[in-house]
């Protein structure tokens, strides 16, 4: 089974619990027994960042599967030589693991994972691969923020106006509607809402045109984080860790 590796926690001396991803099955966790010691099993490290051909197994008694080889198809060897590269690389894979059931085939996810790895092994243009990897992850778990209606009276946002993050709906409001919010949440200027109405439709090799300001990245990074925490009920721990190395 074709599949990556999305988190290692080592096991004992020689062992390994892997979150694999597959290509076909979706997310499992699986035993890699004597993955740390075994060159004949094992020639190649379990890692992130690395395409590999599985042989698993499952006993019917057991909760894990177990890894009984592991032959690396491919790796992205330029995504582990930039801190950067590394730290996104990590966003994109707990919001996979954050977001998906396991045992839940989701084969468009793991195509647009892989992608998306090849792309930043390739590139040097984090930002914009940052927020179109949250937004296409987000639309393939279901989750696609709205950047056209009003999350209250449901009207047609306007780009022009400084629309807003609202904590009760989950979603964008218009100012209209702000007057009543008990809350309000990160604002949009209308920069920064054409850029996340521009990503939500572009292709990922269109990334590389965005030119835009540092304060509109800043304020999409907020918004964008906003949105995930509200919609899984929980926090990504490599946000703030990307933030640090982008200096953002």
């Amino acid at each position: 089974m074709e599949g990556v590796v999305l988190r290692l926690i080592d096991y004992g001396e020689s062992d390994q619990i892997a979150r694999l991803f597959l290509r076909e099955t979706g997310l499992l966790s699986a035993i890699a027994k004597g993955a740390k010691k075994s060159r004949h099993r094992f020639p190649h490290h379990l890692e992130p960042f690395r395409i590999y051909s599985f042989n698993l197994s499952k006993k019917p008694s057991h909760d894990l599967y177990w890894i009984q080889t592991a032959d690396q198809v491919t790796s992205f060897e330029e995504i582990m030589k930039d801190i950067r590269k590394i730290a996104l690389g990590h966003l994109m894979m707990e919001l996979v693991l954050k977001g998906v059931r396991e045992g839940s085939p989701q084969r468009d996810l793991y195509t647009l994972l892989i992608s998306l790895f090849k792309y930043l092994d390739a590139s040097q243009d984090i930002l914009g691969l940052w927020f179109y990897s949250e937004i296409h992850i987000l639309r393939l778990l279901g989750f696609l923020p709205n950047f056209s209606i009003c999350q209250q009276c449901k009207h047609p946002l306007v780009k022009e106006e400084l629309n807003c993050f609202d904590p009760v709906s989950g979603g964008l409001i218009c100012p209209r509607c702000q007057k009543s919010a008990p809350k309000k949440g990160t604002v949009l200027t209308p920069e920064a809402l054409g850029v996340l109405q521009f990503l939500s439709k572009a292709s990922l090799s269109s990334v590389v045109r965005l030119r835009i300001s540092d304060k509109s990245w800043e304020t999409i990074a907020d918004y964008l984080t906003e949105f995930i925490t509200y919609h899984l009920e929980r926090p990504l721990q490599s946000i703030s860790f990307l933030k640090e190395v982008i200096h953002l």
